[in-house]
């Protein structure tokens, strides 16, 4: 299957889908997208991004001005502790969990196989795989907030693309936005962020896969590309899987996540208008 998208195609005159942050990366607005019954996402209600790190005091005031009441950080615990999120706002709520972080590394995706292009296509279709079970806690909270109407809500990962990147993919194809949709907004991070610049020019800022930086760094630009890719293909693995253990999505949101009928009308509600 072949994916392809533009800024163009995804905005609304007048309309940002990418929040230009100093200290940001890989920050969007997932309002807009058309559904499968005619409604569209609301604007300014639901954001996905990158690591919040490093925001500029500028990027905090801004983000204040868009009114996010909860922070939902699925990094694990040693990135958390890599890259501190120093918070302002008591009255921000910020959720994150503790997993095993050999899903996302590098070293465990891959096990003693030579990074090659191949392989690391292999080991990320193989992450993939994994990370709907892996991450269905931090899944199951992030539709729970959305469903009571605890907006607007930013999720982040590292790069803003595997762990962000399924939890939004899930998020938009749950609201009815058809799956070439989804898939165009997952590819959109090529767009919005070069991280093969961020790996090399910014040391010590984490692109994903646990930031095993010198396994990276030591191989060619060639064979790394892959695990720096936001590849549709690897979405599609995640979706399969789903679909393969649960019979649908909606079979794997209420059997593994835990979300009812009632809570996912309730969720559309929230975030969907004519």
């Amino acid at each position: 299957m072949t994916y392809s998208s533009t800024w163009s195609e995804q905005a609304t005159p007048g309309v940002a889908r990418q929040l230009e942050l100093e200290g940001g990366r890989n920050f969007r607005d997932l309002g807009g997208y058309a559904t499968q019954d005619g409604r569209r996402v609301r604007w300014g209600r639901l954001y996905r991004s990158g690591v919040l790190a490093y925001l500029t005091q500028a990027d905090v005031a801004q983000l204040d001005s868009l009114g996010i009441r909860v922070v939902c950080d699925f990094r694990n615990a040693r990135e958390r502790q890599r890259e501190v999120v120093r918070w302002t706002r008591s009255d921000l709520e910020v959720l994150s969990w503790d997993y095993d972080h050999r899903v996302v590394s590098l070293r465990g995706i891959l096990g003693f196989d030579e990074l090659t292009p191949a392989t690391g296509r292999a080991a990320m279709i193989c992450m993939y795989r994994a990370l709907p079970d892996t991450l269905a806690d931090a899944y199951a909270a992030l539709f729970a907030r959305l469903a009571a109407g605890d907006l607007p809500l930013v999720f982040a990962c590292a790069a803003g693309k595997d762990r962000t990147g399924l939890a939004a993919g899930l998020v938009l194809a749950s609201l009815g936005v058809p799956r070439y949709l989804v898939f165009e907004d997952f590819k959109l991070t090529e767009q919005a962020i070069d991280l093969e610049r961020v790996l090399v020019q910014r040391p010590g800022r984490g692109v994903g896969l646990d930031t095993d930086r010198r396994d990276l760094l030591t191989v060619s630009r060639e064979a790394r590309a892959p695990l720096l890719a936001a590849d549709p293909e690897y979405l599609e693995a995640a979706f399969d899987t789903i679909e393969s253990a649960h019979g649908s999505l909606e079979g794997y949101l209420r059997d593994r996540l835990g979300v009812s009928t009632t809570a996912l009308e309730q969720m559309r509600t929230h975030l969907l208008e004519l």
